[in-house]
């Protein structure tokens, strides 16, 4: 079985995501010894901690301050057939390789909701009010698990549409949305509902979160 962690890695003008992505990989490698880890970035870049870095052909957001226009890519760039996504700015705390033997039955697993300081999970938030706004799934895009499968390819395509018509979608689709670029949790959550509305394939693992 083919599985590993992936993420997308940036640098802006304020943060160095690279210097992020190395100790994240450095992490997960302290305590998954044999997990594989890939990033994909705008740029080439080595660490003995990282197994493949993937340079993208071309950069959706060349031109934007904030780097979420390229997520859409990670089920066609992913080099795994079970992949566990995951964004550069975190770090691993404890062995997670039990994951796998429950993940990979499912084709789309996301974290529902995420957890506060006093590991208490958190519902609702006012920084999340557009989801509520516009019955949006509560799903973090920071830590999803997807396989090779019809399901999560299409997610990914109807994401990808998202992304592309951003300032159409945002003025015609979404109620009191003034994200000037397409937050890739937002889009996801969008893309969620519209290919399961009524939540009937959403996962919620109580042990799949994490702390924001």
């Amino acid at each position: 079985m083919s599985k590993g962690f992936l993420w997308f890695s940036q640098n802006t003008d304020k943060v160095d995501y690279v210097k992020c992505s190395i100790e994240l990989a450095k992490s997960i490698k302290m305590f998954n010894k044999e997990s594989n880890i890939c990033v994909i970035s705008d740029k080439k870049f080595e660490s003995e901690h990282i197994d493949v870095v993937k340079v993208m052909n071309t950069d959706e957001s060349a031109e934007h301050e904030i780097k979420w226009a390229n997520e859409y890519k990670a089920f066609k760039l992913s080099p795994f057939t079970h992949t566990i996504k995951l964004e550069s700015d975190m770090l691993w705390t404890q062995n997670t390789d039990w994951w796998w033997y429950h993940l990979w039955q499912h084709d789309l697993v996301f974290s529902v909701d995420c957890r506060n300081y006093k590991d208490e999970v958190v519902k609702e938030s006012p920084y999340r009010q557009i989801f509520t706004r516009n019955a949006l799934p509560n799903i973090y895009n920071g830590l999803m698990y997807f396989r090779k499968s019809k399901f999560a390819q299409k997610f990914f395509e109807t994401a990808e549409k998202i992304t592309k018509n951003w300032t159409e979608v945002r003025n015609t689709m979404l109620i009191n949305c003034h994200d000037k670029y397409p937050s890739t949790d937002v889009v996801f959550a969008l893309a969620y509902r519209i290919l399961d509305p009524l939540n009937e394939k959403l996962i919620d693992f109580e042990w799949f979160k994490f702390l924001h």
